[in-house]
Protein backbone atom coordinates (compact mmCIF):
# COMPACT_ATOMS: atom_id res chain seq x y z
CA UNK A 1 0.00 0.00 0.00
CA UNK A 2 1.40 3.44 -1.53
CA UNK A 3 0.80 6.77 -0.53
CA UNK A 4 1.54 9.18 -3.33
CA UNK A 5 1.28 12.90 -1.41
CA UNK A 6 1.25 16.12 -3.19
CA UNK A 7 1.66 19.12 -1.04
CA UNK A 8 0.79 22.34 -3.28
CA UNK A 9 0.91 25.92 -2.45
CA UNK A 10 -2.75 25.77 -1.57
CA UNK A 11 -3.76 22.27 -1.28
CA UNK A 12 -2.94 19.28 0.00
CA UNK A 13 -3.97 15.85 -1.92
CA UNK A 14 -3.14 12.50 -1.37
CA UNK A 15 -3.79 8.99 -3.54
CA UNK A 16 -3.35 5.99 -1.58
CA UNK A 17 -3.49 3.02 -4.14
CA UNK A 18 -2.43 -1.36 -3.70
CA UNK A 19 0.38 -1.85 -5.90
CA UNK A 20 0.55 -5.33 -7.34
CA UNK A 21 2.92 -6.21 -10.32
CA UNK A 22 3.60 -3.38 -11.28
CA UNK A 23 0.28 -1.70 -11.32
CA UNK A 24 -1.60 0.75 -9.03
CA UNK A 25 -5.36 -0.09 -7.87
CA UNK A 26 -6.45 3.93 -6.39
CA UNK A 27 -8.07 2.63 -3.17
CA UNK A 28 -8.89 5.90 -1.12
CA UNK A 29 -8.07 9.35 -1.40
CA UNK A 30 -8.55 12.86 0.11
CA UNK A 31 -6.97 16.43 0.46
CA UNK A 32 -6.87 19.24 2.61
CA UNK A 33 -5.98 23.20 2.86
CA UNK A 34 -1.49 23.00 2.98
CA UNK A 35 -0.85 24.54 6.38
CA UNK A 36 1.81 27.75 6.03
CA UNK A 37 4.26 28.01 3.28
CA UNK A 38 4.77 25.08 0.71
CA UNK A 39 7.37 22.75 2.15
CA UNK A 40 7.84 24.63 5.76
CA UNK A 41 7.19 21.64 8.55
CA UNK A 42 3.77 22.65 9.19
CA UNK A 43 2.88 21.86 5.84
CA UNK A 44 4.24 18.32 6.18
CA UNK A 45 2.47 17.97 9.41
CA UNK A 46 -0.99 19.08 7.99
CA UNK A 47 0.00 15.94 5.20
CA UNK A 48 0.90 13.46 8.00
CA UNK A 49 -2.29 14.20 9.76
CA UNK A 50 -4.31 14.16 6.07
CA UNK A 51 -2.67 10.93 5.48
CA UNK A 52 -3.95 9.57 8.95
CA UNK A 53 -7.68 10.32 8.22
CA UNK A 54 -7.35 8.77 4.91
CA UNK A 55 -6.20 5.40 5.85
CA UNK A 56 -9.07 5.96 9.00
CA UNK A 57 -11.67 6.75 6.85
CA UNK A 58 -10.58 3.93 4.01
CA UNK A 59 -9.62 1.28 6.92
CA UNK A 60 -6.06 0.58 5.85
CA UNK A 61 -2.53 1.38 6.45
CA UNK A 62 0.06 2.87 3.84
CA UNK A 63 3.32 0.73 3.87
CA UNK A 64 4.96 3.57 2.27
CA UNK A 65 5.14 7.50 1.16
CA UNK A 66 6.04 8.75 -2.07
CA UNK A 67 6.59 12.44 -2.42
CA UNK A 68 7.22 14.60 -5.34
CA UNK A 69 10.23 17.62 -5.06
CA UNK A 70 8.82 20.67 -3.45
CA UNK A 71 9.40 24.14 -4.85
CA UNK A 72 7.54 27.20 -2.98
CA UNK A 73 6.05 29.83 -4.98
CA UNK A 74 4.96 33.25 -3.55
CA UNK A 75 2.18 35.44 -4.50
CA UNK A 76 0.98 38.38 -3.49
CA UNK A 77 0.34 42.16 -4.63
CA UNK A 78 2.54 44.40 -4.71
CA UNK A 79 2.39 48.60 -4.93
CA UNK A 80 4.10 49.04 -8.07
CA UNK A 81 3.66 51.78 -10.45
CA UNK A 82 2.17 50.76 -13.79
CA UNK A 83 4.57 49.05 -16.70
CA UNK A 84 6.68 51.43 -18.53
CA UNK A 85 8.57 50.29 -21.34
CA UNK A 86 12.02 51.62 -21.80
CA UNK A 87 11.08 51.77 -25.73
CA UNK A 88 8.37 54.07 -25.67
CA UNK A 89 8.98 57.45 -26.55
CA UNK A 90 6.96 59.38 -24.07
CA UNK A 91 6.78 59.35 -20.47
CA UNK A 92 4.16 59.78 -17.96
CA UNK A 93 5.40 63.05 -15.15
CA UNK A 94 2.33 61.96 -12.74
CA UNK A 95 2.80 59.87 -10.22
CA UNK A 96 -0.09 57.18 -10.45
CA UNK A 97 -1.49 57.25 -6.77
CA UNK A 98 -2.24 61.50 -7.31
CA UNK A 99 -5.48 62.55 -6.13
CA UNK A 100 -6.19 66.10 -6.73
CA UNK A 101 -5.45 68.41 -10.09
CA UNK A 102 -7.09 71.31 -10.54
CA UNK A 103 -8.27 73.84 -13.25
CA UNK A 104 -9.35 72.08 -16.72
CA UNK A 105 -8.38 71.97 -20.83
CA UNK A 106 -5.07 70.95 -22.30
CA UNK A 107 -1.95 72.73 -23.10
CA UNK A 108 0.98 72.05 -24.60
CA UNK A 109 4.03 74.27 -24.35
CA UNK A 110 8.28 74.10 -23.24
CA UNK A 111 9.41 73.48 -19.81
CA UNK A 112 10.09 76.54 -17.48
CA UNK A 113 10.76 76.34 -13.98
CA UNK A 114 8.67 78.65 -11.54
CA UNK A 115 12.04 80.28 -10.56
CA UNK A 116 12.74 80.93 -13.83
CA UNK A 117 9.84 83.23 -14.97
CA UNK A 118 11.85 86.56 -13.74
CA UNK A 119 13.50 86.33 -16.88
CA UNK A 120 12.85 87.90 -20.56
CA UNK A 121 9.17 86.66 -21.50
CA UNK A 122 9.56 83.67 -23.38
CA UNK A 123 7.57 84.16 -27.63
CA UNK A 124 5.69 80.59 -26.70
CA UNK A 125 3.57 79.30 -24.58
CA UNK A 126 5.23 77.54 -21.32
CA UNK A 127 3.91 74.85 -18.80
CA UNK A 128 5.43 76.00 -15.31
CA UNK A 129 6.73 73.59 -13.07
CA UNK A 130 6.89 74.21 -9.22
CA UNK A 131 9.26 71.80 -7.35
CA UNK A 132 8.88 70.51 -4.09
CA UNK A 133 10.86 72.66 -2.08
CA UNK A 134 8.69 76.07 -3.54
CA UNK A 135 5.80 76.91 -1.25
CA UNK A 136 2.66 76.79 -2.85
CA UNK A 137 1.86 80.90 -2.07
CA UNK A 138 5.53 81.64 -3.50
CA UNK A 139 4.81 79.61 -6.91
CA UNK A 140 1.02 81.38 -6.90
CA UNK A 141 2.35 84.65 -6.90
CA UNK A 142 5.89 84.00 -9.12
CA UNK A 143 3.08 82.57 -11.66
CA UNK A 144 0.39 85.52 -11.79
CA UNK A 145 3.57 88.07 -11.85
CA UNK A 146 4.85 86.33 -14.98
CA UNK A 147 1.18 86.73 -16.48
CA UNK A 148 0.72 89.88 -15.64
CA UNK A 149 4.24 90.52 -17.45
CA UNK A 150 3.45 89.07 -20.72
CA UNK A 151 3.83 84.91 -20.34
CA UNK A 152 1.76 82.55 -21.94
CA UNK A 153 0.97 80.15 -19.20
CA UNK A 154 -1.09 77.04 -20.66
CA UNK A 155 -0.28 73.99 -17.66
CA UNK A 156 1.31 73.77 -14.01
CA UNK A 157 3.19 70.49 -12.87
CA UNK A 158 3.51 70.98 -9.26
CA UNK A 159 5.68 68.56 -7.52
CA UNK A 160 3.72 68.59 -4.06
CA UNK A 161 -0.43 67.97 -3.46
CA UNK A 162 -1.17 71.65 -3.85
CA UNK A 163 -2.35 71.87 -7.33
CA UNK A 164 -5.97 72.99 -5.69
CA UNK A 165 -4.13 75.94 -3.58
CA UNK A 166 -2.14 76.99 -6.58
CA UNK A 167 -5.19 76.78 -9.09
CA UNK A 168 -7.19 79.05 -7.16
CA UNK A 169 -4.57 81.81 -6.37
CA UNK A 170 -3.88 82.52 -10.12
CA UNK A 171 -5.26 84.83 -12.55
CA UNK A 172 -5.60 82.28 -15.12
CA UNK A 173 -7.82 79.38 -15.54
CA UNK A 174 -5.20 75.96 -17.04
CA UNK A 175 -4.64 72.69 -15.73
CA UNK A 176 -2.45 72.21 -12.92
CA UNK A 177 -1.66 68.67 -12.29
CA UNK A 178 -0.48 67.81 -8.96
CA UNK A 179 2.33 65.43 -7.77
CA UNK A 180 4.33 65.43 -10.61
CA UNK A 181 7.98 63.95 -10.79
CA UNK A 182 9.65 67.73 -11.63
CA UNK A 183 12.96 66.26 -10.95
CA UNK A 184 12.80 64.21 -14.46
CA UNK A 185 12.51 67.69 -16.33
CA UNK A 186 14.79 69.28 -18.33
CA UNK A 187 14.69 72.78 -19.27
CA UNK A 188 12.76 74.13 -22.61
CA UNK A 189 11.48 70.37 -23.52
CA UNK A 190 7.99 70.05 -24.65
CA UNK A 191 5.10 69.30 -21.92
CA UNK A 192 1.38 68.11 -22.62
CA UNK A 193 -0.98 68.61 -19.56
CA UNK A 194 -4.57 68.09 -18.91
CA UNK A 195 -7.26 67.70 -16.72
CA UNK A 196 -10.43 66.70 -17.25
CA UNK A 197 -13.04 68.71 -16.25
CA UNK A 198 -16.04 66.95 -13.76
CA UNK A 199 -18.47 65.27 -15.70
CA UNK A 200 -16.47 65.26 -18.69
CA UNK A 201 -15.22 61.72 -20.49
CA UNK A 202 -13.43 63.54 -23.58
CA UNK A 203 -9.52 63.04 -23.12
CA UNK A 204 -7.37 65.22 -25.77
CA UNK A 205 -3.96 63.90 -25.08
CA UNK A 206 -5.39 60.00 -24.89
CA UNK A 207 -5.51 60.52 -28.64
CA UNK A 208 -1.95 59.02 -29.77
CA UNK A 209 -2.56 60.89 -32.90
CA UNK A 210 -2.84 64.14 -31.54
CA UNK A 211 -0.36 63.40 -27.83
CA UNK A 212 2.13 62.64 -30.85
CA UNK A 213 2.09 65.77 -32.87
CA UNK A 214 1.73 67.89 -29.88
CA UNK A 215 5.23 66.53 -28.71
CA UNK A 216 6.58 66.46 -31.97
CA UNK A 217 7.01 62.36 -32.14
CA UNK A 218 8.16 60.79 -34.99
CA UNK A 219 5.14 58.85 -37.04
CA UNK A 220 6.86 56.40 -37.02
CA UNK A 221 6.08 55.38 -33.47
CA UNK A 222 2.87 55.97 -33.29
CA UNK A 223 2.64 52.57 -32.11
CA UNK A 224 4.66 52.73 -29.16
CA UNK A 225 2.62 55.78 -28.60
CA UNK A 226 -0.98 53.89 -28.84
CA UNK A 227 0.58 51.08 -26.42
CA UNK A 228 1.47 54.37 -23.66
CA UNK A 229 -1.95 56.09 -24.05
CA UNK A 230 -4.41 53.33 -23.64
CA UNK A 231 -3.29 53.69 -19.44
CA UNK A 232 -4.56 57.69 -20.08
CA UNK A 233 -7.91 56.43 -21.43
CA UNK A 234 -9.59 57.24 -17.76
CA UNK A 235 -7.08 59.22 -15.98
CA UNK A 236 -8.74 62.29 -14.31
CA UNK A 237 -5.20 63.82 -15.29
CA UNK A 238 -2.37 63.70 -17.99
CA UNK A 239 0.99 65.46 -18.08
CA UNK A 240 3.59 63.97 -20.26
CA UNK A 241 6.40 64.38 -22.09
CA UNK A 242 9.48 63.17 -24.59
CA UNK A 243 11.79 60.63 -22.98
CA UNK A 244 14.79 62.39 -23.23
CA UNK A 245 17.66 59.84 -21.68
CA UNK A 246 17.43 55.70 -21.19
CA UNK A 247 15.70 55.06 -18.31
CA UNK A 248 18.46 54.88 -15.03
CA UNK A 249 19.04 51.34 -13.68
CA UNK A 250 17.50 51.33 -10.21
CA UNK A 251 19.36 52.71 -7.13
CA UNK A 252 20.95 50.10 -4.83
CA UNK A 253 18.31 50.35 -1.64
CA UNK A 254 15.34 49.97 -4.73
CA UNK A 255 13.42 47.02 -5.61
CA UNK A 256 15.10 45.31 -8.69
CA UNK A 257 14.66 42.34 -11.01
CA UNK A 258 17.77 40.96 -12.29
CA UNK A 259 16.81 39.36 -16.20
CA UNK A 260 19.25 37.28 -18.36
CA UNK A 261 18.76 38.91 -21.59
CA UNK A 262 20.97 37.68 -24.58
CA UNK A 263 23.27 35.88 -21.93
CA UNK A 264 23.84 38.74 -20.24
CA UNK A 265 22.15 39.07 -16.39
CA UNK A 266 20.65 43.22 -16.24
CA UNK A 267 19.23 44.49 -13.94
CA UNK A 268 15.99 46.44 -14.30
CA UNK A 269 13.06 48.51 -11.99
CA UNK A 270 10.15 46.31 -11.84
CA UNK A 271 7.88 47.99 -14.12
CA UNK A 272 10.88 48.18 -16.60
CA UNK A 273 10.82 44.10 -16.28
CA UNK A 274 7.27 43.15 -15.96
CA UNK A 275 6.44 43.63 -19.40
CA UNK A 276 9.53 41.66 -20.59
CA UNK A 277 8.56 38.66 -18.08
CA UNK A 278 5.19 38.21 -19.26
CA UNK A 279 6.22 37.68 -23.24
CA UNK A 280 10.05 36.09 -22.49
CA UNK A 281 10.55 32.20 -21.47
CA UNK A 282 10.05 31.19 -17.92
CA UNK A 283 13.60 31.31 -16.24
CA UNK A 284 14.67 34.93 -17.75
CA UNK A 285 13.98 36.56 -14.12
CA UNK A 286 17.14 35.57 -11.84
CA UNK A 287 16.92 37.40 -9.19
CA UNK A 288 14.21 40.14 -7.36
CA UNK A 289 14.44 42.05 -4.52
CA UNK A 290 10.59 43.57 -3.66
CA UNK A 291 10.46 45.09 -0.38
CA UNK A 292 6.51 45.11 0.00
CA UNK A 293 7.15 41.34 -0.22
CA UNK A 294 8.28 39.89 2.59
CA UNK A 295 10.56 36.79 1.18
CA UNK A 296 11.86 39.03 -1.26
CA UNK A 297 12.66 41.86 0.64
CA UNK A 298 16.47 41.26 0.63
CA UNK A 299 16.34 40.14 -2.74
CA UNK A 300 15.73 36.33 -3.38
CA UNK A 301 17.46 33.95 -6.29
CA UNK A 302 14.21 32.96 -8.54
CA UNK A 303 14.18 30.10 -11.73
CA UNK A 304 10.97 32.59 -12.91
CA UNK A 305 8.88 35.36 -12.07
CA UNK A 306 5.43 36.61 -13.46
CA UNK A 307 3.65 39.83 -13.30
CA UNK A 308 0.64 41.04 -13.85
CA UNK A 309 -0.30 44.52 -14.30
CA UNK A 310 -3.61 44.95 -13.15
CA UNK A 311 -4.55 47.84 -15.40
CA UNK A 312 -4.24 45.41 -17.85
CA UNK A 313 -7.30 43.81 -16.92
CA UNK A 314 -9.30 46.29 -18.00
CA UNK A 315 -9.44 46.50 -21.96
CA UNK A 316 -9.70 50.70 -22.09
CA UNK A 317 -13.27 50.40 -22.96
CA UNK A 318 -16.19 49.12 -20.06
CA UNK A 319 -14.63 48.94 -16.76
CA UNK A 320 -16.18 52.30 -15.10
CA UNK A 321 -13.75 54.68 -13.37
CA UNK A 322 -14.15 53.76 -9.55
CA UNK A 323 -15.52 49.87 -9.69
CA UNK A 324 -12.98 48.27 -9.08
CA UNK A 325 -8.86 49.03 -7.97
CA UNK A 326 -6.50 48.08 -10.54
CA UNK A 327 -3.18 50.05 -9.55
CA UNK A 328 -0.54 47.63 -8.41
CA UNK A 329 0.31 44.22 -9.78
CA UNK A 330 0.57 40.59 -8.64
CA UNK A 331 3.97 39.04 -8.36
CA UNK A 332 4.31 35.33 -8.20
CA UNK A 333 7.97 34.15 -7.76
CA UNK A 334 9.07 30.55 -8.11
CA UNK A 335 12.15 30.30 -5.54
CA UNK A 336 14.91 28.74 -7.12
CA UNK A 337 16.01 26.28 -4.16
CA UNK A 338 13.87 23.07 -3.42
CA UNK A 339 13.17 21.63 0.00
CA UNK A 340 15.90 19.18 0.76
CA UNK A 341 14.37 17.37 3.68
CA UNK A 342 10.88 17.01 2.75
CA UNK A 343 11.07 13.20 2.58
CA UNK A 344 13.29 12.77 5.95
CA UNK A 345 10.41 15.03 7.69
CA UNK A 346 7.74 13.13 6.26
CA UNK A 347 9.58 9.61 7.50
CA UNK A 348 9.96 11.31 11.09
CA UNK A 349 6.26 12.35 10.84
CA UNK A 350 4.51 8.75 9.31
CA UNK A 351 6.50 6.29 10.76
CA UNK A 352 6.77 5.18 7.27
CA UNK A 353 9.78 4.99 4.65
CA UNK A 354 9.21 8.41 2.60
CA UNK A 355 11.04 8.81 -0.66
CA UNK A 356 11.01 11.48 -3.40
CA UNK A 357 10.17 9.98 -6.34
CA UNK A 358 9.97 12.88 -9.19
CA UNK A 359 9.70 16.00 -9.92
CA UNK A 360 6.13 17.62 -10.05
CA UNK A 361 5.90 17.55 -13.46
CA UNK A 362 6.83 13.98 -14.29
CA UNK A 363 4.13 13.41 -11.77
CA UNK A 364 1.26 15.03 -12.87
CA UNK A 365 2.50 13.81 -16.40
CA UNK A 366 1.74 10.56 -15.46
CA UNK A 367 -1.16 10.80 -13.62
CA UNK A 368 -2.74 13.01 -16.69
CA UNK A 369 -2.59 10.72 -19.22
CA UNK A 370 -4.83 8.05 -17.33
CA UNK A 371 -7.48 9.91 -18.77
CA UNK A 372 -9.53 7.85 -20.73
CA UNK A 373 -9.66 9.21 -25.05
CA UNK A 374 -6.69 11.44 -24.78
CA UNK A 375 -4.96 12.00 -28.27
CA UNK A 376 -1.38 10.97 -29.19
CA UNK A 377 -1.12 15.00 -29.80
CA UNK A 378 -1.07 16.43 -26.31
CA UNK A 379 0.44 18.60 -23.85
CA UNK A 380 -0.64 18.14 -19.96
CA UNK A 381 -0.94 21.46 -18.62
CA UNK A 382 -0.94 20.96 -14.38
CA UNK A 383 -2.93 24.18 -12.58
CA UNK A 384 -1.55 24.39 -9.40
CA UNK A 385 -2.08 26.83 -6.44
CA UNK A 386 1.41 28.48 -7.69
CA UNK A 387 3.06 27.22 -10.39
CA UNK A 388 1.77 25.90 -14.23
CA UNK A 389 3.23 22.54 -15.48
CA UNK A 390 3.83 22.15 -18.90
CA UNK A 391 4.91 18.69 -20.20
CA UNK A 392 5.24 17.45 -23.66
CA UNK A 393 6.41 14.80 -24.96
CA UNK A 394 10.19 15.58 -24.91
CA UNK A 395 10.07 19.17 -22.90
CA UNK A 396 8.71 20.38 -19.50
CA UNK A 397 8.43 24.10 -18.75
CA UNK A 398 7.23 25.27 -15.03
CA UNK A 399 6.18 28.84 -14.56
CA UNK A 400 5.04 30.75 -11.47
CA UNK A 401 1.82 32.44 -11.73
CA UNK A 402 -1.29 30.15 -10.98
CA UNK A 403 -4.61 29.91 -8.87
CA UNK A 404 -3.01 32.16 -6.08
CA UNK A 405 -2.70 34.95 -8.45
CA UNK A 406 -5.75 34.76 -9.38
CA UNK A 407 -6.99 34.79 -6.15
CA UNK A 408 -4.66 37.51 -5.52
CA UNK A 409 -5.71 39.79 -7.83
CA UNK A 410 -9.22 39.15 -7.09
CA UNK A 411 -8.62 40.55 -3.42
CA UNK A 412 -6.95 43.58 -4.58
CA UNK A 413 -9.20 44.47 -7.32
CA UNK A 414 -12.04 44.35 -5.00
CA UNK A 415 -10.74 44.74 -1.96
CA UNK A 416 -11.95 41.75 -0.31
CA UNK A 417 -10.69 38.94 2.01
CA UNK A 418 -8.72 36.30 0.24
CA UNK A 419 -11.24 33.56 1.58
CA UNK A 420 -13.99 35.58 0.31
CA UNK A 421 -12.00 36.16 -3.18
CA UNK A 422 -11.40 32.38 -3.17
CA UNK A 423 -14.96 31.59 -3.37
CA UNK A 424 -15.91 34.49 -5.60
CA UNK A 425 -13.13 33.87 -8.08
CA UNK A 426 -15.17 30.47 -9.16
CA UNK A 427 -18.53 31.19 -8.80
CA UNK A 428 -21.37 33.68 -11.10
CA UNK A 429 -22.62 36.05 -8.85
CA UNK A 430 -25.82 38.28 -8.62
CA UNK A 431 -26.85 41.57 -7.92
CA UNK A 432 -29.58 41.56 -4.94
CA UNK A 433 -32.17 44.71 -6.25
CA UNK A 434 -34.63 43.44 -3.26
CA UNK A 435 -35.58 41.53 -1.01
CA UNK A 436 -37.40 38.81 -3.10
CA UNK A 437 -35.85 39.84 -6.55
CA UNK A 438 -31.98 39.60 -8.16
CA UNK A 439 -30.37 40.09 -10.94
CA UNK A 440 -28.60 37.14 -12.36
CA UNK A 441 -25.06 37.68 -14.27
CA UNK A 442 -26.54 36.55 -17.82
CA UNK A 443 -29.02 39.72 -17.54
CA UNK A 444 -32.04 37.45 -15.86
CA UNK A 445 -34.35 38.66 -12.99
CA UNK A 446 -35.26 36.29 -10.54
CA UNK A 447 -36.94 35.92 -7.31
CA UNK A 448 -34.87 34.40 -4.44
CA UNK A 449 -36.57 30.92 -2.68
CA UNK A 450 -35.48 32.95 0.78
CA UNK A 451 -35.85 36.68 1.35
CA UNK A 452 -32.45 38.32 1.34
CA UNK A 453 -30.94 39.44 4.63
CA UNK A 454 -30.72 43.66 4.69
CA UNK A 455 -26.72 43.68 3.93
CA UNK A 456 -27.53 41.93 0.77
CA UNK A 457 -29.58 44.57 -0.69
CA UNK A 458 -27.91 46.62 -3.75
CA UNK A 459 -24.99 44.64 -3.22
CA UNK A 460 -23.87 42.15 -5.29
CA UNK A 461 -23.47 38.89 -3.86
CA UNK A 462 -22.14 35.22 -4.43
CA UNK A 463 -24.05 32.20 -3.19
CA UNK A 464 -23.00 30.51 0.20
CA UNK A 465 -23.60 27.05 2.12
CA UNK A 466 -25.50 29.56 4.32
CA UNK A 467 -27.10 32.32 2.01
CA UNK A 468 -25.93 35.05 0.08
CA UNK A 469 -22.67 36.41 0.70
CA UNK A 470 -22.45 40.30 -0.76
CA UNK A 471 -18.82 41.41 -1.99
CA UNK A 472 -19.37 44.54 -3.39
CA UNK A 473 -21.68 47.87 -3.68
CA UNK A 474 -20.04 49.46 -6.98
CA UNK A 475 -20.10 46.40 -9.38
CA UNK A 476 -22.95 45.48 -11.64
CA UNK A 477 -23.46 41.54 -12.34
CA UNK A 478 -22.75 41.40 -15.74
CA UNK A 479 -19.80 43.57 -15.23
CA UNK A 480 -18.15 41.17 -12.56
CA UNK A 481 -18.26 38.15 -14.92
CA UNK A 482 -16.53 40.61 -17.23
CA UNK A 483 -14.23 41.66 -15.07
CA UNK A 484 -13.41 37.54 -13.68
CA UNK A 485 -12.83 36.50 -17.05
CA UNK A 486 -10.70 39.26 -18.22
CA UNK A 487 -8.05 38.58 -14.45
CA UNK A 488 -8.44 35.08 -15.91
CA UNK A 489 -7.35 35.88 -18.61
CA UNK A 490 -4.44 38.16 -17.67
CA UNK A 491 -3.15 35.85 -15.25
CA UNK A 492 -3.40 32.47 -15.72
CA UNK A 493 -4.29 32.11 -19.49
CA UNK A 494 -1.77 34.89 -20.46
CA UNK A 495 1.16 32.88 -18.48
CA UNK A 496 0.16 29.40 -20.39
CA UNK A 497 0.53 30.75 -23.51
CA UNK A 498 4.07 32.25 -22.70
CA UNK A 499 5.05 28.85 -21.77
CA UNK A 500 3.79 27.30 -24.90
CA UNK A 501 5.52 29.16 -27.04
CA UNK A 502 9.24 27.39 -25.23
CA UNK A 503 7.39 24.16 -27.42
CA UNK A 504 8.40 23.80 -31.22
CA UNK A 505 4.78 23.66 -32.11
CA UNK A 506 1.73 23.87 -30.48
CA UNK A 507 -0.16 20.78 -30.25
CA UNK A 508 -3.54 19.47 -30.93
CA UNK A 509 -4.63 19.24 -27.52
CA UNK A 510 -3.99 20.97 -24.16
CA UNK A 511 -5.15 18.97 -21.16
CA UNK A 512 -5.75 20.92 -18.12
CA UNK A 513 -4.92 19.06 -14.58
CA UNK A 514 -4.44 20.40 -10.80
CA UNK A 515 -7.38 22.27 -9.06
CA UNK A 516 -7.09 25.05 -10.88
CA UNK A 517 -8.61 23.23 -13.80
CA UNK A 518 -11.78 22.48 -12.02
CA UNK A 519 -12.71 26.35 -12.94
CA UNK A 520 -14.97 25.91 -15.83
CA UNK A 521 -14.11 29.39 -17.12
CA UNK A 522 -10.19 28.56 -17.18
CA UNK A 523 -11.43 26.72 -20.18
CA UNK A 524 -12.63 29.03 -21.72
CA UNK A 525 -10.01 31.56 -21.29
CA UNK A 526 -7.26 29.43 -22.19
CA UNK A 527 -8.71 28.56 -25.34
CA UNK A 528 -9.75 32.03 -26.23
CA UNK A 529 -5.97 33.01 -25.54
CA UNK A 530 -4.22 30.51 -27.85
CA UNK A 531 -6.91 31.65 -30.18
CA UNK A 532 -5.64 35.36 -29.89
CA UNK A 533 -2.24 33.68 -30.30
CA UNK A 534 -3.35 32.08 -33.54
CA UNK A 535 -3.68 28.63 -31.85
CA UNK A 536 -6.11 26.45 -32.98
CA UNK A 537 -4.91 24.01 -29.89
CA UNK A 538 -8.36 22.40 -28.05
CA UNK A 539 -8.24 22.85 -24.75
CA UNK A 540 -10.01 19.96 -22.25
CA UNK A 541 -10.02 18.95 -19.11
CA UNK A 542 -8.30 15.47 -16.95
CA UNK A 543 -10.03 12.91 -15.54
CA UNK A 544 -7.84 11.43 -13.23
CA UNK A 545 -7.60 7.62 -13.21
CA UNK A 546 -10.92 7.89 -14.74
CA UNK A 547 -13.12 8.79 -11.73
CA UNK A 548 -10.83 11.89 -9.85
CA UNK A 549 -11.30 14.76 -12.45
CA UNK A 550 -8.55 17.06 -13.07
CA UNK A 551 -7.69 16.76 -8.91
CA UNK A 552 -5.13 14.91 -7.76
CA UNK A 553 -2.87 14.19 -11.13
CA UNK A 554 0.76 14.36 -9.15
CA UNK A 555 -0.21 11.97 -6.08
CA UNK A 556 -1.98 9.57 -8.60
CA UNK A 557 1.16 10.19 -10.72
CA UNK A 558 3.00 9.23 -8.04
CA UNK A 559 1.83 5.80 -7.05
CA UNK A 560 1.30 5.08 -11.08
CA UNK A 561 5.51 5.42 -11.08
CA UNK A 562 5.85 3.74 -8.16
CA UNK A 563 4.09 0.89 -9.21
CA UNK A 564 6.15 1.27 -12.05
CA UNK A 565 9.71 0.91 -10.15
CA UNK A 566 8.67 -1.69 -7.29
Amino acid sequence: MIAGIDVGNHTTEIVLARVDGGRAEPVAHGQAPTRGRKGSRDSLEGAAALLTRVEVAAGVTADRVVLSAIRPVDTATAPLPPAASPRSPVISLRRPDASTPAGSGYGVGRHVPVHALTGPTAPHPVVVSVGPDIDYEDAAQHISDAVAAGWTIVGVLAAQDDAVLIANRIPVRVPVVDEADTDLLEPDVLIAVEVVQEGRAYRSLADPIALAAALQIDPAELPWVAQFTRELADAPAIAVTRRTRAPEPPATDDDYVDCRIAGETVRLAPEQAYPLLRTEAPGTAVRVRLRSLKSAEDGIAVDDAYFTDLATIDDGAWLRRGVAETRGAVVALLAADHVADAADTMTELTGRPAQTLAAEPAAAARGALTTPGLPVDVIVCDIGGGTVDLIGPDRTVTAAGAGETITSAVTRVLNIPRALAERVKRSPALRVEGPHLAHEEDGRRVFLDTPASADAIGRLCTRGSAGLVPFSRTLAAEEWRSLRLAVKEATVASNIVRCLTVFERMPAVLVLAGGGALDDELIRTVGEALRAAGSATVVGRANIDGTHGPRYAVASGLVHLAAAVS
